[in-house]
């Protein structure tokens, strides 16, 4: 008699002091594990490959991009420093024109002080008093105390420089104290106390 071929597989296993047992399992089970799980090792070995080589030629194309990113940035940057520079210059330049100022003043007394660009004689307006002058020399230094008070009636606010000259035989001496050169012998206004 002719058997039939099984669709399980039968295993029997004998622990002897206990009972035999008998397993059952099916052969399609069987197939389709043995033949499923390597595929599955082999596809996930690839994809793991494949990923990691990808990774790889992104990674050297943004390494290789990044020197041209830091040239340009360098080359910016190089370029906004001459420019700062540049602007340095001319904003120094500017300032000792200002500062400079204009040469035709008509009030003797401020012929002393470089008068600026933008200058209005107001010295007939008082805007500004004097009031309880008094000096004290101590130890070959003069002090000089003054009360600064707005003479205006709006009691609009006023700002500006402080300058005193004392002269003195063929010494004219100045505070706050700078030198005077002799291309230009003219105080400059802007140096006085604020």
């Amino acid at each position: 008699m002719i058997h039939k071929p099984s669709k399980d597989f039968t295993l029997i296993i004998y622990n002897s002091p206990k009972p035999p047992r008998f397993i059952r399992i099916n052969k399609n089970l069987i197939n389709s594990l043995v033949i499923s799980i390597p595929i599955l090792l082999i596809l996930s070995l690839v994809f793991s490959l494949s990923s990691s080589l990808y990774m790889k030629t992104k990674l050297e194309n943004v390494r290789s991009k990044e020197p041209e990113i830091i040239s340009q940035l360098k080359e910016e940057k190089k370029e906004l420093m001459g420019r700062i520079k540049l602007l340095e210059t001319d904003n120094k330049e500017l300032i000792n024109k200002v500062s400079s100022g204009s040469q035709n003043v008509s009030n003797q007394t401020l012929d002393l002080f470089s008068t600026p660009l933008v200058f209005k004689d107001e010295t007939d307006l008082n805007k500004v008093k004097l009031e309880n002058i008094s000096t004290n020399v101590k130890e070959n230094q003069i002090e000089v105390r003054f009360d600064l008070l707005n003479n205006l009636d709006s009691n609009e606010k006023l700002a500006g420089y402080v300058t005193i000259v004392q002269y003195s035989e063929n010494i004219l001496e100045v505070y706050p104290n700078y030198e005077i050169s002799l291309e230009d012998n003219r105080l400059d206004y802007s140096r006085g106390e604020s």
